[in-house]
């Protein structure tokens, strides 16, 4: 029970709505210029991160921490989340084309996954080639060399 009371003023002590203003500032500065970790965002996501930047604006605008109920205490901490995964989400989820050309024809097809998709599919094939080859080094390493399975003569 006495925790709750010392937990409640460390997170009094922490946040502090003048600083996630002008935190939040620097950002929308950074989404209009097209500089810093915001700057390079697609389009929709810098609208996105605005409309959820306004929202919390209006929210904090004018409070102090213990102005907040919990629930709108709650609704900040995800949305400032939500708002510094963005530039690493946008990453993963921007879309890399490029053209290939199928085995055994010369057309020529473009190929478009993201970032994520195509660092999932390296993943995978250097899995698979890290395990076909330690099958072919095992099977060398068997080499049959008697009469049972056909290898002595």
């Amino acid at each position: 029970m006495s925790v709750a009371p010392i937990a409640a003023a460390q997170d009094a002590a922490t946040f502090d709505p003048v600083a996630v203003v002008a935190q939040q500032q620097r950002i929308r500065s950074d989404l209009d210029t097209g500089a810093g970790r915001y700057g390079g965002l697609p389009a929709d996501a810098r609208r996105e991160v605005s409309a959820r930047q306004d929202a919390l604006f209006k929210l904090l605008e004018g409070r102090s921490y213990e102005d907040l109920s919990a629930a709108e205490r709650s609704q900040v901490s995800e949305t400032l989340a939500w708002i510094e995964a963005a530039p690493q989400r946008s990453g993963e989820e921007r879309m890399v084309c490029e053209r290939v050309k199928a085995m055994g024809s010369n057309r020529v097809e473009r190929v478009c996954k993201t970032v994520a998709q195509r660092q999932a599919e390296r993943d995978s094939a250097r899995n698979r080639a890290n395990k076909s080859g330690v099958d072919r080094a095992l099977e060398q390493r068997n080499v049959c060399a008697n009469a049972s399975c056909g290898g002595a003569r």
